[in-house]
This record gives structure tokens, sequence and C-alpha cells, in this order.
């Protein structure tokens, strides 16, 4: 290159360095904003002190490296690492929120534990006390998420959906950071193989049915590793699958349907949850030259010829400013997909019909 700068293009639009910087920042803005510009979350011990309302286990897999599992960073390490974080959920929990440790209430650790194996991972995971219908919850997370985050979102939504089957955590290595959006998506990209074989694992050794959810930059990781797992001929989940959701996906439409294209068969169901007010989406769909991501779509349309439920939550918004996980922080959100998971969901068209997508719009009861 020579002295001068080269400008990035994407569908017309020119973006000079100093301008994708800029934009940078501004995604940093908005994600202190959405946080509150609270602390970042780290794990806290269990106080003593008081009763909790619920411990809540959750199967940690991760190439997230560090010294120990409470202490693990954004760093990449290519081998899995395994493990099991019980969260003490506090008595004065809330529906949609995380009650982060004050004063030693609030979410916190009651126990932690390292599995050195794979096999020792899936015996633990398998003996875990069962319930009646129950279902292993794979869930992945999204962009900018340090471990206890993600480990204590995944105990509060599984509290708060009522979900009492295993809960195993993909960890895939974050940097934790507003600025850190292109080190996290090289990340997700680094962690499919990982994930393959988390699942691939999963659907040799346990009995139970498997549910996948994928948040934001998660659902990326979540499609292109069926992707790759189909294209592969990898049997594992075969008639395993409860379905896969995606929550407010941060994926571009187009690389979405040539995901789809190459997915064989579509996992029945595939639940596609989206908001036209999710700010985060908005500025990255404008980081790609864009108008649209996933899961901010409008146009059912352009699914039109996929067997997916699109559920729209546009009209609800969630605790606080944060409408990028309106499904986990909403308490109405929650109740109604509750209702939906519990009545299911509408009955999608004919195999032979020219147009295989539901739409679900949810709104707020009068």
């Amino acid at each position: 290159m020579t002295g001068q700068s080269r400008a990035l293009t994407s569908h017309g639009i020119t973006a000079s360095p100093a301008r994708t910087l800029l934009m940078l920042a501004m995604m940093a803005l908005v994600v202190g904003v959405l946080s509150g510009c609270a602390p970042r979350g780290y794990f806290n011990a269990f106080s003593p002190q008081t009763a909790p309302l619920a411990t809540q286990p959750v199967f940690v897999a991760t190439q997230r490296d560090g010294p120990s599992l409470l202490a693990l960073t954004g760093d990449r390490t290519r081998d899995l690492r395994y493990g099991r974080i019980d969260v003490s959920i506090p008595a004065e929990h809330e529906v949609g929120q995380i009650e982060w440790a004050r004063d030693g209430a609030g979410f916190g650790v009651a126990g932690a534990w390292s599995y050195p194996t794979s096999a020792g991972f899936q015996h633990a995971i398998r003996t875990q006390v069962r319930a009646q219908d129950d279902v292993i919850v794979v869930f992945v997370p999204g962009y900018n998420m340090t471990l206890a985050e993600a480990t204590y979102r995944q105990a509060q939504i599984a509290h708060d959906y009522q979900m009492a089957g295993p809960q195993v955590l993909f960890a895939w290595p974050s940097a934790a950071e507003p600025l850190g959006y292109i080190y996290d998506r090289d990340s997700a990209i680094f962690a499919r193989d990982a994930l393959e074989r988390l699942l691939s694992d999963l659907g040799r050794y346990q009995s139970r049915r498997i549910l996948l959810v994928g948040h934001s930059m998660g659902g990326q990781l979540v499609a292109e590793t069926l992707r790759q797992m189909s294209i592969g001929g990898n049997p594992a989940l075969t008639g395993r699958l409860e379905g896969v959701v995606l929550l407010s996906p941060d994926i571009d439409v187009e690389v979405f349907q040539t995901q789809l294209d190459r997915i064989k068969p579509i996992p029945d169901p595939f639940v596609i949850v989206v908001s036209q007010r999710d700010r985060a989406l908005r500025l990255s769909a404008r980081l790609s030259g864009q108008t649209r991501r996933l899961g901010t779509l409008e146009d059912i349309r352009r699914l039109a010829a996929y067997r997916v439920t699109i559920i729209d939550l546009s009209e609800i918004r969630g605790n606080g400013d944060n409408d990028h996980l309106v499904p986990a922080t909403s308490p109405v959100a929650i109740a109604l997909l509750r209702g939906l998971r519990e009545h299911g969901l509408p009955e999608p068209p004919p195999d032979d019909g020219a147009i295989q997508a539901v739409q679900v719009v949810l709104r707020l009861p009068d």
C-alpha cells in the first residue's frame, strides 16, 4: 500500500478507516447505554446469610483461556474446557433481571467444578436428575459477554422460563469489550469446530433431545455450525433436535439464506425472534453497509421459501433500554413466549406450498 488510506466499500457505501473507527465508537456508546453504564459482570460468591430462591446448575463448554473456570478470559485456546457452575438466584429476583451482587445479595456462585475430559462432562449431564419431558438447552451467547454475564444470563433464562432440563453454555471466546466486535466475529468463526464437537458429543452420549439457542453473534455461530455439520454429513443431531431458536441474530439476511440452503433438513421448529427496536443490530447493519440484519427483519417475504417461524417482538420493550435481548429481559415477552412454548407454535404451511415461512407478531396485552 502507498501512504494513502484505502477506503472500504460495501453496497455502494464508502467508509474510510476514520469513519469505521467512528462507527465502532458509536457501537461502544450504544452498548454502554444498553447495559445502563453499569460495571461489567464478574462472578460473586453466594452469601450464606440469605437463602436463595433457587440454585441453577449451568454446564460450561468453552475455548476461553485462563487459570481456572471462574477466571477465564477472552483469550482463545484450541482445546475445549469443561465445567459446571451452580448459580444461586436471590430471593428478591424479578423476572427478566440479573440482580448483580451488592452487599452479598444477588446472583452468585454456589459451587464450581471442572471436568478434565468430555466423557466426565457428558456423564455429569447424563446423570442430572430428570424431569418429565425435559430437554438439554444449549445456549450460545452473543458479542461482548464476560463468562459471568453469559452464565448468569442462562441461569436467569432457565429459571424464568421454568426449564427443568440440563443447561449447557457454549462460551466461545468473546473479548467482552465494546470495541472488540471484529475480534468477536473472528472468534465466532474460530469456534465452529468446537461447537460441532460439543453438539456431536451431546447427540452421541445423551438420550434427551436438544434445544439449540443462539443470541446475536451466537446466532451466526449456530447457523454456520449447522451448515458445516450438514455439508460434512455429520449425523449426530439427526432426530435429536427439539428445535433451533435464534434470538436477535446478528446475521446478514442473504448470508442466512445461503446457510439455510445447505442445512438439510432444516430443523423443525426453526424460530427466529426479531425486533425493529434493536439499536445494537441497527448499528451492526450500518457497520456492514446495510439497512437490516436478520434480527431486525421486517419483510418476511425474504425468507418465504424456508420453513422457519419468525416471532416479531417489535411492540414489546426490554427492561430499561435493552431491546437486544427482549425475550430474556421483558417480563411481558417471557410470559407470552412461555405461553407459545406450552401451547405450541402455529402450524406451518404444507410442504408443497410456495410460502413456507410463518410470522407471529406478539403484542402487549390490552
